[in-house]
């Protein structure tokens, strides 16, 4: 019971800067609800935003957590992604009949839920989706601000609110159904509830642990978060050893709690050991392989390397664990076998296309054609990202000269960063670090309005 007051006293501060966090809260829906009807309705949904708007209806249907492409196509969801049938053998996958039923964990559970609750109350279609996911973007947008409010007052955080509303690479999420959209919201209230617990506050443990599982359950990587935010609890000196323990041990325990349902029945469901996703395999297999290391797509990911398909033995199918795991391995092997062009060309081609410091129009015309996203708001997103990242930088420079905590939001880059360098790099991967440059950008232009006005004061005396 401490996480919902912790919550509500964060969300009722002083009325001015409520009134004007929820009037930039309400321009950015209409920006979003704009984007979404005007733009992004009727495009075709490709990558994960299929997934998840298939795999939520499917959910609403009683079917539980089922792998959509199997069970709406059958043996053609081997063609779904290939320009050239000729490149699909016949095999055992490509025989199996439309209907059916393989249980799921290609992707945490937590945004299929969300859309698969939607789906229960009659929203099922694209545009419903993409509507519940401006939605959700719009409290991600109040989550920043006050993040921003916490981070360097109110101005701070009104200007951090107005950037997260304006970002089109923030909305061009809420408008494709991507779980990015929660990843904002779960990612301002994990720094967030971060920061109070910094200033030791003991409700905090529970809720930053409620979130650190909430998080895990919608992408996996943000997890990694976790043992940043209980830092605070292991160098407080104030306390015994063992009472930091404790404390740090009762976060690691509620998160445990939270991911429990999901976690037990991966691993009672699947034949190899599952945990939060079967995702790290196919992902592997991708971004591990020739067209990844040598070709034009250096850094990227390739569908093509994940064929054919894994086969049992016996040239049966396997289940999705068991392809996965074979996935795995296929592309540790590439890696292994390759690792001095990985280590000097492809993880750092990775990190530069996440960071959209090499080719970064090349990696947005790949956006479209990977996630269909609008190559021009691409392109307005790349510019207000071209003037956030510097912006952020100082604002950085700013809170380590005012002694204030920034542990916790530069962990979000770090994670971006590490994750980029293990798999891929890709636009969509850097929007919990988007979050950070959003808030440290608003830092820097706070402090700029001070100056301004420092000046014409001294100007016009």
């Amino acid at each position: 019971m401490a996480g919902p007051p912790l919550l509500l006293s964060m969300l009722v501060p002083r009325a001015p800067f409520t009134r004007r966090l929820c009037l930039i809260a309400l321009a950015g829906l209409a920006l979003r609800l704009l984007y979404v009807l005007l733009v992004a309705r009727g495009t075709a949904l490709t990558g994960d935003a299929r997934y998840y708007h298939e795999a939520a209806n499917l959910f609403a249907d009683g079917l539980g957590f089922t792998e959509p492409y199997r069970y709406l196509h059958g043996g053609a969801q081997e063609y779904l992604f290939v320009d050239d049938p000729s490149l699909i053998t016949v095999s055992a996958n490509t025989l199996l009949p439309v209907g059916h039923v393989e249980p799921t964990a290609g992707h945490p559970p937590l945004w299929v839920l969300i859309l698969g609750f939607s789906s229960l109350l009659g929203v099922t279609s694209v545009l419903g989706h993409q509507l519940v996911s401006a939605c959700v973007g719009v409290a991600g947008i109040v989550l920043v601000g006050l993040l921003g409010r916490q981070v360097g007052g109110e101005r701070t955080g009104l200007i951090a609110g107005g950037f997260a509303a304006g970002y089109a690479f923030f909305w061009l999420n809420d408008g494709s159904i991507m779980s990015e959209s929660l990843v904002v919201v779960l990612v301002a209230a994990s720094t967030l509830v971060a920061l109070r617990l910094s200033e030791d506050r003991p409700r905090s443990m529970v809720l930053i642990g409620i979130l650190a599982g909430l998080a895990a359950l919608t992408r996996v990587e943000l997890l990694l978060f976790l043992p940043f935010a209980a830092f605070p609890l292991v160098v407080d000196r104030e306390r015994a050893p063992v009472e930091r323990l404790r404390r740090v041990a009762a976060v690691g325990i509620v998160a445990l709690l939270v991911m429990s349902p999901w976690l037990v029945r991966n691993l009672s469901r699947f034949e190899e050991p599952v945990f939060l996703s079967n995702g790290s395999g196919v992902l592997l297999a991708q971004t591990n392989c020739d067209a990844t290391y040598y070709g034009d797509k250096v850094g990227y990911w390739e569908h093509l390397c994940v064929l054919p398909q894994p086969l049992g033995d016996d040239g049966g199918t396997l289940d999705e664990s068991e392809r996965d795991a074979a996935w795995r391995q296929r592309g540790l092997d590439y890696a292994a076998a390759h690792k001095g062009h990985l280590i000097t060309h492809v993880v750092p081609r990775r990190v530069t296309r996440l960071w959209a410091l090499t080719d970064p129009v090349d990696q947005l015309r790949a956006d479209v054609l990977v996630e269909g996203r609008p190559f021009r708001a691409s392109i307005v997103g790349l510019l207000q990202y071209a003037l956030l990242l510097p912006a952020a930088i100082a604002g950085a420079f700013l809170l380590r000269r005012r002694r204030r905590p920034l542990l916790l939001l530069l962990a979000w880059p770090a994670i971006a960063t590490f994750v980029a360098a293990l798999t891929m790099g890709t636009t969509r991967y850097r929007v919990s670090a988007e979050v950070a440059i959003v808030v440290l950008a608003a830092v820097a232009v706070d402090a700029l309005l001070d100056w301004w006005r420092g000046w014409r004061t001294t100007s016009t005396g």
